[in-house]
């Protein structure tokens, strides 16, 4: 039999998301505890459909995590999460999950153009077209296409609890910025 073949990863979740994981050895996000004027919940559908073309099913809304930040499968630093986390969501809890799951079941992007995606879709909700040029750009992950300073980002349709190998605090308070910028989450 040959063996599974996995992603290190890691995603930044909500103290509930978590306590949900633990008491349901399995989180799913489901598209109903998205506001209807949520601005991410089109590009959110976009990327599900992403996977489903590529034989992810994905019935939920993703769930997102990281597979390289600066470096090939390197872990994401204090400085990624400073980004992407609010001063609100550092209030109320956050953590990082590390993880592996089956490659099968995750999709890789590169995170720049995935924002350049994510503009067009917020933009022009109901006619989005993306540049074949950025497509294809946005799903190039390879080892050897990576640059320094690529960022890769996950999308699979859930996260299992068996599969993570630690859940631990991030090292970031609302309003400060005094923090080792390097040290990883």
């Amino acid at each position: 039999m040959k063996k599974d073949k996995k992603y290190r990863l890691w995603t930044f979740q909500n103290v509930s998301a978590i306590e949900e994981l633990k008491s349901k050895g399995i989180l799913e996000v489901n598209w109903d505890s998205y506001s209807k004027t949520y601005s991410f919940v089109k590009p959110y559908q976009w990327m599900a459909k992403q996977m489903a073309v590529r034989g992810i099913n994905c019935t939920n809304a993703p769930i997102w995590a990281w597979h390289s930040c600066g470096r090939y499968e390197k872990a994401p630093r204090l400085v990624d999460a400073r980004c992407l986390l609010s001063d609100l969501d550092l209030t109320y809890g956050v953590q990082t999950i590390e993880f592996e799951c089956s490659r099968e079941l995750v999709l890789l992007t590169n995170y720049g153009y995935w924002n350049s995606v994510l503009d067009e879709i917020i933009t022009h909700q109901d006619e989005f077209q993306i540049n074949e040029e950025t497509e294809k750009r946005l799903f190039e992950t390879s080892k050897r296409r990576f640059r320094k300073y690529d960022t890769i980002q996950a999308t699979l349709p859930y996260l299992k609890l068996d599969w993570v190998k630690e859940i631990r605090q991030i090292n970031l308070k609302p309003n400060d910025f005094n923090i080792d910028w390097e040290e990883e989450v």
